[in-house]
């Protein structure tokens, strides 16, 4: 059966995370990596995987070196975890995550990592624990983002970083948000920084990524669509069925940022 070949029924439900993750189209469209983020897209990025490696490459940059132990928050499906093991031994990583669902399926992707169901607000780990922590598209999610970046400052090392990747939306939007709250309003960049340094965070680096991950994946997926259009892999019902959440989603959308902050040492 074409995955493509979509009506209202086939459409995710609403009862959580795993029916957007584990719908079909979406992995197909995401090359059944089990990457599902924006992604930084490049003049010859080809494809949703390769531009989920691109944001994971982007981020690991603000880690100078790559030692120790990492702290993977908000893991999904563990195909981040599984390319933090080009860089880190994979006892030493930690993913953490609030579906069971999605947790089974990071132990086949990442076997000899460590997966725990935590939720990142609250964090069940010893002050200083890891060396770096990184969490890829889903503070925004988090109730809160001030309760996490004080609890990520908690268990980082003295000298350790967290890196992470960040959507601001409009208030309309963080308040009518299913699984999102009008607490991770925040009002512009500035108040975005302040945020990290009152969680005690020094050396921040937020670089506005909008461009190249949003609207990159915005006309990558418009692209993509009409493709199967054209290759009658799909039909106009479809067509407009699979990319109607990226539409809808375009007037609630500020920023994506690319951000890192530093735990001082000593």
């Amino acid at each position: 059966m074409n995955v493509f070949n979509l009506d209202e029924t086939a459409r995710p439900q609403h009862g959580g995370y795993d029916s957007l993750m584990y719908w079909p189209p979406l992995m197909e469209y995401y090359c059944h990596s089990d990457f599902v983020n924006f992604g930084y897209w490049e003049e010859n990025t080809g494809d949703a995987c390769q531009a989920s490696q691109n944001l994971m490459d982007k981020l690991l940059a603000f880690i100078p070196e790559k030692r120790g132990n990492i702290l993977d928050v908000a893991c999904g499906k563990g195909a981040g975890t599984r390319y933090l093991e080009k860089f880190y031994e994979p006892r030493r990583i930690t993913g953490i995550n609030i579906s069971q669902k999605q947790l089974a399926t990071c132990r086949q992707n990442a076997p000899r990592g460590n997966f725990v169901l935590m939720d990142a607000v609250d964090l069940h780990f010893k002050d200083e624990s890891f060396d770096n922590i990184i969490c890829v598209e889903a503070a925004f999610h988090f109730n809160t983002r001030e309760r996490f970046l004080r609890e990520a400052y908690r268990v980082l090392k003295p000298g350790g970083r967290l890196v992470l990747s960040d959507i601001l939306l409009t208030r309309e939007a963080e308040a009518r948000g299913k699984f999102r709250t009008e607490k991770n309003y925040v009002r512009d960049l500035t108040a975005y920084e302040d945020l990290w340094r009152q969680a005690g965070f020094v050396d921040l680096m937020v670089v506005d990524a909008t461009a190249p991950c949003f609207h990159g994946s915005f006309w990558h997926l418009v692209r993509f669509s009409h493709e199967k259009l054209l290759s009658r892999e799909m039909n106009a019902k479809s067509l407009r069925l699979f990319v109607r959440k990226a539409f809808e989603f375009v007037p609630e959308f500020r920023y994506y940022l690319l951000t890192a902050g530093l735990k001082r040492a000593g």
